[in-house]
């Protein structure tokens, strides 16, 4: 690797230093995850390590500010770990990363992960990045998760697309980014929003009859700000829709950058643990454990949180997650 190693022996060895580190943090609280998760990271990144260009490899990503190419991210509602990260080099084309990303996901899972739904929505069209893969890492199960780049004015397929549609009629510029596609059949849309409206929340609740949930945690989280352009919600917003298999809305999820919301990490770490140890969103056991690890990075002068969203499921049950990038 053409990036500094920890001076240490075992799986955190054979990784980049700012992996080592935060799953060295995770190791404390949770062994057996830590070390599957570096176990799995380590081969998927290998193709990076590998790249003929050494000089940009780590540093080439869209997937983190500063070009990492890897993410570990947190959710309250359950105590997985989960990674995203890149399955090959800079020099290999973009359209050709959806493959290897089904190639990667059974390779570590055993679950073949059916993509051909999205080889036509990208199919001559220009892309930036292609796909990621993810993997949800809990008590020695895994499961991967397919992040597909969508296209400007994609063909999305159906069923997901009437949802899609529903969406851009009542959501003012609403542009649709990515399709998260996940090994039982289900599939989220994620879209970012140029000009979010106050009504936007309720108009993702409606899709899941939420009643209101996402709308008061929101609040909760924004706190007293400025009014935004419009008196809508912080730009750039973006959203998420989870559909099932057969495009039943199962979940909706409102995201921002924590540095939109927070004037450093430390005060989105405070903000993030206070509702969740005010139990204003679900938590599960050992969570907050495993976010204050992720989330204790040394300072570099870069933010560590990046995207953080607010969801709400069908049955009512709400929650915070955060994307962090490793230090």
């Amino acid at each position: 690797m053409s990036v500094e190693t920890m001076p240490a022996t075992g799986r955190l060895a054979e990784l980049p230093v700012p992996l080592a580190r935060a799953l060295g943090r995770l190791a404390a609280v949770s062994p057996a995850d830590a070390a599957d998760a570096a176990d799995t990271l380590r081969d998927a990144l290998a193709p990076v390590g590998a790249s003929p260009w050494p000089e940009v490899a780590w540093r080439f990503s869209t997937l983190t500010g500063p070009g990492f190419p890897a993410e570990l991210a947190w959710a309250s509602r359950d105590a997985a770990l989960r990674w995203t990260c890149e399955v090959a080099g800079p020099e290999v084309p973009s359209h050709e990363r959806l493959t290897r990303c089904a190639r990667t996901a059974a390779e570590l899972t055993g679950v073949p992960l059916d993509l051909s739904a999205w080889s036509p929505t990208q199919q001559g069209e220009p892309l930036r990045w292609g796909a990621w893969l993810g993997l949800r890492l809990l008590g020695g199960t895994r499961r991967a998760k397919a992040y597909v780049e969508l296209p400007p004015q994609p063909r999305l397929p159906e069923p997901w697309a009437a949802t899609a549609d529903l969406l851009k009629r009542t959501v003012a510029g609403i542009v649709w980014r990515m399709a998260g596609s996940n090994e039982d059949g289900s599939v989220e849309l994620y879209a970012r929003v140029p000009e979010p409206k106050p009504t936007l929340m309720s108009t993702l609740a409606a899709l899941v009859e939420d009643g209101g949930a996402i709308e008061g945690l929101l609040a909760e989280v924004l706190g007293p700000r400025r009014p935004t352009r419009g008196g809508g919600l912080p730009w750039p917003s973006g959203v998420s829709v989870v559909m099932a298999a057969d495009g039943t809305p199962l979940a909706v999820t409102w995201f921002s950058f924590a540095k939109v919301l927070w004037s450093s990490d430390e005060r989105a770490a405070a903000a993030l643990t206070g509702l969740c140890e005010r139990e204003a969103v679900q938590v599960a056991e050992g969570s907050l454990a495993r976010y204050a690890a992720l989330a204790a990075g040394r300072p570099d002068g870069r933010w560590r949180h990046g995207m953080v969203g607010v969801g709400v499921d069908r049955a009512g049950g709400t929650w915070l997650q955060a994307g962090l990038r490793p230090t």
